[in-house]
This record gives C-alpha cells, structure tokens and sequence, in this order.
C-alpha cells in the first residue's frame, strides 16, 4: 500500500480531497479531484447508499475505495465521504478488506473535527497494512440505531438457495431427457433419494441455521468489543487532548515564568538603586550632623566672642568716661593756659612751662584719641563678624529644617 485518502462531496457533488496520509501522497502519485470522477460516479451511481470499489485510475494507479452514504438516512460512520486506499502491485486483498475499509469509515470518520485527526488516520493505516483491523458489516438506517447485516451475508444465503434450485433442476432436466421407462425407474430411485435429500436439506439448514446463530452471536460479541475499543480510542483521544492543553498551559507558564523572572531581575535593579540612594542620603545626613555639630561649637565660639564684646563695649565706656574727664580737664587746662596768657606779662617763666605741658596734654590727647579710634575699629569688625555669624547660624537652621534632620 502507498497511502490513504479521504476525499469529501460538496453540494454540487464536486470532490476535494479533505485528509492525506502521508501528508504529500497525493502530490507524489499526481492524484487531483479530476483524476477521481471515474471513481466518484462508480459510487454515486450505486443509489447513491454505502459501497465498495477496486479499480484503476490510470495504469499506474489501483485504487480499494469505500463511500460512507449519502445522507444520514443510510450510512456509515459519517455521510458524504470516501475513504480510498492506493494499492501497491504486489498487494493482495483479503476478502475482510471491505469490513476493515467499514470500520474505518465507522470509527474514524465522526472524530474528523478532532486536532489530532491527522495522527489517528496514520494509526488505522498502519493498522489496515497489517490487517490488525476487525471487519465491521453494520450500516445505521434512517438515523436510528437498529444495526442491519450487510448484503454481503444475503448473497451467500441467497447463493445456498441457488444451489438446491439449480439442484432441482438438473434433476428436472434429466427426466425429461430419458425415457419414459427410465424415468420411471429414475423416478422410483429418486423418490427414495428424496427423502435422503430432504434430511440432507434439513441438516444444513440446520447447520445455516446455527451457524447465523454462532455468526450473530459472534457479532454481537464483537460490537460489545468495538463499542469497547471505541470508548477507549475516544478516552485516548481525549487524553491526547488533554496532553495538547497542559503542554500548552505549560508554555503560557513557562512564558510567565520567564517575565516573572525579568520582573523579579528588574526589581532586584531597582532595590540595588534605591538602597544606594539611601546610603548617599545616609552620608548627607552624616555630613549635616557633622555641621551641626561644628555648629554648635561655632555658636559656643560666638557666644565667647559676644562676651568679649560685652567686655570691649564696658572697656569702651570706661574709656570714653576716661576721655569727658580728660576733656573736662584738658577745658581746665585751656582756662588756665588763657589765665596764664593773661599773665605771661607778669609770668614769663611759667609760661614755658606751661606750654611744655600744653604739649604734653596734647600728645596724650592724642594718644587717647588713637586709641579711641582702635576700639571703635575693633567694634565695628566684631559687629561684622557677628552678622556674619549669625547669618552662617540661620542658613544651617534652615537647612536642617528642611532636612528634617532634627
């Protein structure tokens, strides 16, 4: 055997060719729907019901093909296709072949809208090619489930009926054909075989008779054991399904997997980051508390400097108190240098004296102006290094409040 179709009719009776296996066997034998019509009318004129065919195609080309029927009136397995098996030259057909082309098209043909259909028809080929199949001579009438046995089975009970007629008349053939006193004689001899011939008649009818028993009984074994075997190739089928879902289902979980596995990558990136941002958070806050600290010893400096400043400010006053008694006196003195001027006349000596310590009064007042002028140089840097203190101390507040490092 080289393959199997199962070609489908349309509406219009036109053909296409539905299922293959090998998947490209028909590319390789040249087999289009046009190459099929003999084929196809030779089952559509058999009134159109379940059929058998073997013929050529062309001269390279031998073909076993069965039509499943027409309609779901009269059918088997599923209406409207056939299934056709290429032959090889060497390939011997069993007269169980047609039974096992049927059971194909009984078993196979309902599960065509099953994913996995291609694998299964590749399963009951292998199975035909070595006859590992049971003939199945069943035909659903009517679209009720009363089973009938093939035609097959009539021809041979019709056939022994033949005979016995055939029998009959041979014998009838060669009364006429002798002679009056033969046939008499015959007919004495024969009417003593008759009775001989009807116990004859008797036993195989019997026989016939037991064995349709055997033979129904056989099939009704045998449909308990397809019915059986159907069940479990439907219950494979369906784990055949259900494998095709959960291999499915763990690719969608694989692939979730693996974009779990980018989130969890991702996310560890971005702890990785947030714990550097708070490590450089942590170093600010560390370098803030460092001048905070330096703070709190530059406000101890300020308070210093402030004390000192108190001391130069009371320094200060002592000083200027200093200078108005110095002025008061150095005003006596001028009183005194005037009276002593109105006197120079009658003084002379005293005059130069005086004037020597005019002089002297004068450097020393001078001398306490200098100084006068230090402290309030030393007044005025102190008054701006506290400003500068003190804005220095406000800018460090500020930033610790808004921090928040308190």
């Amino acid at each position: 055997m080289k393959g199997i179709i199962i070609v489908g009719f349309e509406e219009n009776s036109e053909t296409y060719i539905d299922t293959q296996f090998p998947s490209n066997i028909c590319e390789f034998l040249g087999v289009t729907p046009n190459l099929l019509k003999d084929l196809v009318e030779q089952h559509l004129n058999k009134k159109m019901e379940p059929n058998y065919v073997e013929m050529k195609l062309n001269d390279e080309i031998s073909v076993a093909s069965f039509y499943s029927g027409f309609s779901f009136r009269h059918y088997v397995g599923k209406p409207n296709f056939a299934i056709i098996i290429f032959l090889s030259q060497d390939d011997f057909l069993s007269n169980e072949f047609e039974g096992m082309m049927r059971r194909i098209a009984h078993e196979l043909l309902p599960k065509r809208e099953a994913l996995n259909f291609d694998d299964i028809l590749g399963q009951y080929y292998e199975m035909l090619k070595k006859e590992e199949l049971t003939s199945y001579w069943e035909e659903i009438i009517e679209g009720e489930t009363s089973v009938i046995v093939v035609k097959k089975k009539e021809e041979e009970k019709q056939d022994t009926e033949g005979i016995e007629d055939a029998k009959r008349e041979m014998v009838e053939e060669q009364v006429n054909q002798a002679s009056s006193a033969d046939v008499l004689q015959e007919n004495e001899d024969l009417k003593a075989e008759i009775p001989e011939l009807q116990n004859l008649i008797e036993e195989k009818k019997s026989k016939i008779r037991e064995l349709t028993r055997k033979f129904t009984e056989l099939m009704s074994e045998n449909t308990t054991k397809t019915e059986e075997i159907q069940a479990l190739k439907e219950e494979i089928s369906e784990q055949y399904i259900k494998l095709e879902k959960w291999s499915q289902q763990m690719a969608d979980l694989n692939e979730n997997n693996a974009k779990l596995m980018n989130d969890v990558k991702k996310l560890n990136q971005k702890i990785i980051e947030r714990d550097n941002f708070l490590k450089e958070k942590e170093r600010k806050i560390e370098e803030l508390t460092g001048k905070l600290t330096s703070e709190e010893e530059f406000e101890e400096k300020a308070e210093i400097m402030l004390q000192e400043k108190k001391g130069l400010i009371t320094i200060n006053f002592s000083l200027n108190s200093e200078i108005e008694s110095l002025e008061k006196e150095f005003k006596n003195l001028k009183n005194e240098v005037e009276k002593s001027q109105n006197q120079i006349t009658i003084h002379i000596d005293t005059i130069t004296n005086l004037k020597i310590d005019a002089k002297k009064l004068k450097s020393k007042i001078s001398s306490i102006d200098e100084e006068k002028e230090k402290l309030k140089d030393q007044s005025l840097d102190l008054k701006k290094e506290i400003k500068i203190l003190r804005r220095e101390r406000d800018h460090y507040k500020k930033i610790v409040k808004e921090n928040n490092l308190l």
